[in-house]
Parts: structure tokens; C-alpha cells; sequence
């Protein structure tokens, strides 16, 4: 008897519960629902189960090639206050989609069919230490500024570190005065 994890190819099925799907696309990530959370917390179940079911095909492909991680990498990569939703007797998988972590969280439920119980957008991680995470105050506003950088001729994240660069060349010897010393 083997105890290795399921690969791509020994997963034959995933799906969700509705009460899962509703919870999940209620307070999941926007990156993913591209609807912001103040919009989705208004949503009736019925309008929060479409929304899930839009991106379903795409989350469970992703997940079914996802990296299998140990509950200790996932730990370390999500915030804190997303550990007691961790179970350790579940599977957990880390895939990139539209330029941004998830980990999913698999029950087991057959032979190579899995349950989705979590899911969660890795804020930032220790793998990508050159990286600098911006967050928008909605959703708009990154669509906004995808639209400028296009317009430019940049990709959004081409010209935000032009910017940020330009910025660090026009003020090399600033630091910051710490207003308690003061």
C-alpha cells in the first residue's frame, strides 16, 4: 500500500460543497472573484454559488497540477490568523494563478476524489523576497492602473517598478525620521 500523495493523474475528481462555495466565495480572495469583498458580502447564497461555480473549472485544474505542501509550509506561508482553519489531516496544494499564490485545502473522500474545504491567497511568502505587495483600497483601482500601464505601452507590474524605481533614483539619501525621537 502506497502512502505517497495523489498526483495530477490520481486525482479523478474535486468539488465543493454549496455551503463551502458560499462561504468561500463570500470572503475568498478578490484576486480570484474579481468582485471586491463589500460587494460579495451582499450577495444571496444563490448569486455567491454561481460566482464560485464561474471559476470552479480553473480552481480545480489548478489544483489538480498543484505543488502538494506539508501543513508546516502552510503555516509558515499563510497569515496567522488563518491556522486554526488548517487541518492537518487534510492534503494542501500551492499553485500561482493570475499572479498570485493559493493554497487549497483537500479532504479526501473516495479513491482519487477530494472535497475543496479551504482556500486562501498567500499574501506575500519568503520565496519571493524581491517582491513588494501592493494593496488597493478596491478593486478599481488596479484595474485602473492596468489600463494606464497599457495605455503607456507597459504591463502594470513593469511600470509600478519603473515608478518605484524612479522614485528611489530621485530621493537616494532619504530615510525616514522616527517621529518618537524626536
Amino acid at each position: 500500500m502506497s502512502t505517497k500523495s495523489p498526483s495530477i493523474l490520481e486525482i479523478e475528481m474535486i468539488y465543493t460543497e454549496e455551503f463551502d462555495k458560499v462561504r468561500i466565495a463570500k470572503s475568498g480572495p478578490n484576486k480570484l472573484f474579481e468582485i471586491d469583498y463589500d460587494t460579495r458580502q451582499a450577495m444571496d447564497n444563490k448569486e455567491l454559488i454561481n460566482l464560485f461555480d464561474r471559476v470552479s473549472n480553473v480552481l480545480y485544474d489548478c489544483t489538480k497540477r498543484a505543488e502538494i505542501i506539508s501543513k508546516e509550509e502552510v503555516d509558515r506561508r499563510l497569515l496567522d490568523k488563518y491556522h486554526s482553519y488548517v487541518d492537518p489531516e487534510q492534503e494542501h496544494r500551492s499553485f500561482h494563478y493570475l499572479k498570485a499564490e493559493f493554497i487549497v485545502q483537500l479532504k479526501k473522500v473516495g479513491s482519487n476524489q477530494y472535497k475543496l474545504t479551504q482556500l486562501w491567497r498567500v499574501a506575500s511568502s519568503d520565496n519571493h523576497p524581491k517582491t513588494l505587495f501592493i494593496n488597493f483600497d478596491n478593486i478599481e483601482e488596479p484595474k485602473q492602473f492596468e489600463i494606464l500601464a497599457n495605455s503607456l505601452g507597459f504591463e502594470d507590474e513593469k511600470l509600478g517598478l519603473q515608478l518605484i524605481r524612479n522614485f528611489m533614483k530621485l530621493h537616494p539619501n532619504y530615510y525616514p525620521i522616527d517621529s518618537d525621537t524626536n
